[in-house]
């Protein structure tokens, strides 16, 4: 089949790496992959093999379009969005759906038809809005946890998914959607449970990359500086956890962000400046990963927590605070009592558990989220049999 995964841009992020993961799942699956993305960036992921890519340039192909008009269509969309807040997707979406389908037709020309078109995240939706197919699957990755919503939000909300095709990538994702879709009586063409595609053998390839290794033992978490990720309740925990429960291990915590500061911040608050490293962004996180002693996920809500699966894939043991969203659903029996409260003492003691007794094997954790099984599900739900 020919199959196209369409997203907003390639710069570093979950969703854009997941993006290029499915597209990549795809073709080894057998099927003829593109992968399409509207906004050139400076600092972009590596380019997936053997899937075809197609950078649609959206922004930029408004701003040319119909010897200027598009601009002036611009200019007008940001002041009408001043006028009428957070409507900007709305007017610019008008002209961008319209390029978008110009475009598509142009690729399908050469290529042939694709049988289904998935877009992953609600900015990259927002982009081509207007345009209704039976093809095009939204997936949807985050929590819409909102439990009301104005009467603009009411609006948004039903254009962007109005007789849509729908895929939440776990069961928090899932109820939080369906609860505001039936609150709201917005139609949708189908809504199915699919996760995202794990490629372990790859995972497990870029683990090996050599690292200058830190020179003691250490605990690892990763993401964004961002308050949603709550690094400050990690620092707290292993602050308590060296003072009161014989912690030696260093902490790192690789990412970048808003909130650096702040964290660093807490570090020298706790005088843990020689024990907590922050080296930054790191492309390749996966060897940090594979050579930690534990990973410590702290986020206040987290869609699914491929970052954890990632580090069962890498071998390491994971431990995270309960939260809203998709870690129940592979943190499951034995993984079950390594979520603990979002409570630094609780947290502490949690870690120092888990690194005394850690799981060996997490074979079992990982079976649902192979390249086949996404890849089916997919298909099996969203595309249709031709006679």
């Amino acid at each position: 089949m020919r199959i196209a995964v369409v997203v907003r841009s390639l710069t570093f992020g979950g969703m854009e790496k997941v993006a290029i993961s499915l597209s990549e799942a795809f073709d080894k699956e057998g099927h003829e992959s593109h992968l399409i993305y509207f906004n050139e960036t400076a600092n972009k992921l590596p380019a997936p093999k053997d899937v075809h890519l197609h950078s649609f340039e959206l922004k930029k192909s408004m701003k040319k379009s119909y010897f200027g008009i598009g601009y002036l269509w611009k200019i007008i969309s940001q002041l009408l969005n001043i006028l009428i807040r957070n409507s900007y997707f709305v007017w610019s979406g008008l002209l961008m759906g319209y390029l978008f389908k110009k475009k598509l037709f142009n690729i399908e020309k050469k290529f042939g038809s694709f049988d289904l078109i998935i877009f992953r995240g609600q900015g990259t939706f927002e982009m081509i809005w207007p345009i209704q197919d039976s093809r095009f699957v939204f997936v949807n990755e985050s929590l819409l946890y909102k439990n009301k919503y104005d009467f603009l939000q009411k609006i948004y909300a039903k254009l962007l998914f109005n007789k849509r095709n729908i895929v939440s990538i776990s069961s928090g994702v899932e109820a939080s959607f369906t609860n505001i879709q039936k609150s709201l009586n917005i139609p949708i063409l189908k809504h199915a449970r699919i996760t995202n595609p794990i490629d372990n053998d790859a995972t497990r390839l870029l683990a090996t990359e050599p690292i200058k290794m830190p020179q003691n033992p250490y605990i690892v978490s990763a993401g964004r500086f961002h308050p949603i990720k709550n690094f400050p309740l990690l620092i707290e925990a292993y602050a308590y956890a060296r003072k009161n429960l014989n912690m030696t291990l260093d902490l790192i915590i690789l990412g970048e962000g808003q909130e650096r500061k702040q964290i660093e911040e807490t570090i020298q608050r706790l005088s843990l400046e020689k024990c907590v490293h922050l080296p930054g962004y790191i492309e390749n996180p996966y060897p940090w990963i594979q050579h930690a002693e534990l990973f410590v996920l702290t986020s206040k809500i987290e869609g699914l927590g491929m970052v954890l699966l990632e580090s069962m894939v890498c071998g390491t043991d994971i431990v995270a605070t309960d939260s809203p969203g998709g870690i129940k659903d592979f943190m499951t029996d034995k993984l079950s009592s390594h979520i603990c409260k979002a409570n630094k003492i609780v947290l502490a003691e949690k870690i120092t558990e888990v690194l005394q007794n850690p799981i060996q094997d997490f074979t079992k954790y990982l079976l649902p989220y192979s390249n086949e099984k996404i890849t089916q599900a997919f298909i099996q739900n969203f595309v249709t049999k031709k006679s």
